[in-house]
């Protein structure tokens, strides 16, 4: 799997507390963002789909590999409301089936172009990455 973490106040929720996975977990506002921002690089994702871990936006490349971006904050219930910078979390988990396993297929490439193209849409906006690790299977 594929993860970045930083810290920044761009992403703060503007729904209540109750509306979010659970207390402390955000990250609708970073998904819809980062969708947005992709899909100006010609990575067209999923609208946000809520987890109780955060928001993932989903992604078929062309070479058709399914992945998976995470979004979610690290924080305490009400963090997300002091107007202070909160610690996120963005990570890639690809999809590969059983077959796919057998013939040794591996969607690294694929992790790696799209990690690519979040680190530098997230520097782009001014975002500083403070923990990044790129364990691809």
């Amino acid at each position: 799997m594929w993860r970045i973490e930083f810290t920044s106040s761009e992403f703060l929720p503007t729904l209540p507390e109750e509306c979010q996975g659970n207390p402390g977990v955000y990250g609708f506002e970073l998904a819809f963002w980062l969708a947005r921002m992709l899909v100006k690089q010609d990575i067209v994702t999923s609208y946000p789909l809520g987890e109780d871990w955060g928001w993932l936006i989903e992604y078929v490349s062309p070479a058709e590999a399914e992945l998976t971006i995470g979004c979610s904050s690290m924080a305490d219930e009400g963090d997300g409301y002091r107007g202070m910078p909160i610690q996120w979390s963005v990570f890639i988990r690809p999809h590969i089936s059983i077959r796919q396993r057998f013939k040794g297929v591996s969607h690294n490439a694929e992790v790696r172009r799209l990690g690519d193209a979040i680190v530098a849409t997230l520097l782009g906006a001014g975002i500083k990455i403070t923990s990044s690790e790129a364990e691809v299977d």
